[in-house]
């Protein structure tokens, strides 16, 4: 099949020129990761040499410009109560219709656009991704997170990427020391050259934890844009206001604790506990008591899955739990 699939091909499939059972190929064809890479770079070379629509803007400006001369009293400027008042219900609607089509428009175009200038790696709940970037940085996706990276050019035009949940990155070294740079939702990013660190970027927070070589953090506190240079063993934490917190990491690591399936407490109370289940696997965590919510563990557990680090928490804290669904509530005996 590859030998019948080439450019040429694709471009008559863009051209609408292949049969059905031509088109039933090019579908099998593109089961394979790499041949749907390929689709797209041809697809976008096929768009700019073929755009859509040229506007003739120059012969339509003529042509006003004909019409104004031979009617000089056409012209003529109405002020919105005017519109409003003067004129009938059926053109102010019809001026709303467009407005609604020219808008559902222009955000399926950015849509369709986005997929093609970006690809984007996501991971469900309890889920762990291991990727290897075209530049040849590797990343390890922690579970409910995903990573946007341009399809094009990286490595050689950009190394920009954009994380909304927990990576750990390593990132490869360029012989042009080009930065690679962790954008967020955030209003942070992390500037490497060739380093190793984990970003967590989720709803309650931010944290940067650095275990090798050096990032520079830059982020935004307030309406001030702020700098932080991290060197290794270091963890910055960000609250929802951006304000940062620089720590020392005690026992730092190559990789996070959760890329292998482990869960690291050190003295953390139950309801940051919540957060993480919450994050990770998609549960509702109630606590219905507010001394126990307080109660803290310490230690290194691993799990599987949500049920068995459940268990191990209820044992370690000698509490009872009850899980319906999604929804799990803790409790003491």
């Amino acid at each position: 099949m590859e030998s019948e699939i080439n450019k040429n091909f694709i471009f008559n499939h863009f051209a609408r020129k292949t049969s059905p059972l031509q088109r039933e190929l090019i579908a099998q064809w593109l089961r394979e990761r790499a041949n749907e890479e390929r689709y797209y770079e041809w697809l976008e070379e096929w768009e700019t040499r073929h755009p859509q629509y040229l506007a003739r803007t120059e012969s339509a400006h003529q042509h006003y410009t004909a019409f104004l001369e031979q009617n000089p009293n056409t012209e003529q400027v109405y002020s919105s109560s005017q519109l409003t008042s003067g004129h009938p219900g059926w053109l102010r609607r019809h001026w709303f219709i467009a407005a609604s089509v020219l808008l559902c428009l222009s955000v399926g175009l950015f849509m369709i656009r986005n997929q093609i200038i970006y690809k984007t790696y996501e991971t469900t709940f309890g889920e762990i991704r291991p990727l290897q970037l075209p530049d040849g940085s590797a990343v390890i996706l922690n579970a409910n997170s995903s990573l946007r990276v341009p399809r094009w050019g990286f490595g050689s035009q950009t190394r920009n990427v954009l994380l909304t949940g927990e990576a750990n990155f390593s990132v490869t070294h360029t012989p042009t020391d080009q930065q690679f740079i962790v954008n967020t939702k955030k209003n942070f990013e992390v500037v490497v050259l060739g380093t190793e660190f984990t970003v967590f970027a989720r709803k309650r927070g931010a944290r940067v934890a650095l275990s090798k070589g050096r990032v520079q953090l830059q982020y935004q506190e307030g309406a001030t844009p702020r700098q932080l240079l991290m060197m290794p063993g270091q963890s910055a934490t960000l609250d929802p206001a951006n304000h940062v917190a620089l720590n020392v990491i005690k026992h730092p690591e190559r990789q996070p604790a959760w890329s292998q399936k482990r869960f690291v407490f050190d003295e953390t109370p139950l309801r940051e506990v919540a957060f993480m289940l919450e994050e990770s696997y998609g549960l509702i965590i109630e606590i219905n008591d507010p001394e126990l919510s307080e109660r803290v563990l310490g230690g290194s557990l691993r799990a599987d899955n949500a049920d068995q680090l459940l268990q191990s928490i209820s044992e370690l804290l000698d509490i009872n739990f009850i899980r319906q669904g999604n929804r799990v509530q803790l409790f003491s005996h």
